[in-house]
């Protein structure tokens, strides 16, 4: 990697200046940079942008898909139980001690992740 840092003055270096009879040298010059910088603006998106857009994506289909006695932990690291959602307001209200219980009504957008998904079967039973 360090010898690929080092050769890109190299590259800058080669083309030179274009002769004073015939300018067509000089842009041949830029052209040949050309696929490198496709190839940067390619490994950018691919890198850079696409990873963080599909977690996003993911995040919201999770927060979207929050049901009822689904275990969560919030991004402050808390651990807590959903106890109801309000889709409306965009609000949801979790459980933090079931022996004394006690509620917090919280954004939707706290919730880190999911521990424990609940099943519409165990749902039922409870």
């Amino acid at each position: 990697m360090p010898f690929l840092l080092a050769a890109i003055p190299l590259l800058f270096a080669q083309g030179g200046a274009a002769p004073a009879g015939n300018p067509k040298e000089g842009v041949s010059s830029t052209l040949n940079l050309l696929p490198y910088v496709l190839i940067f603006v390619v490994w950018g998106y691919f890198i850079l942008i696409r990873p963080p857009q599909q977690q996003e994506k993911r995040r919201r289909q999770m927060i979207a898909s929050l049901k009822k006695n689904d275990k969560i932990i919030t991004t402050g690291g808390l651990y807590a139980t959903v106890s109801s959602i309000d889709p409306d307001q965009d609000r949801i209200v979790l459980r933090v001690d079931d022996d004394r219980g006690v509620k917090m009504t919280f954004s939707k957008s706290v919730v880190g992740r999911l521990i424990e998904p609940t099943t519409e079967k165990s749902a039922d039973s409870a």
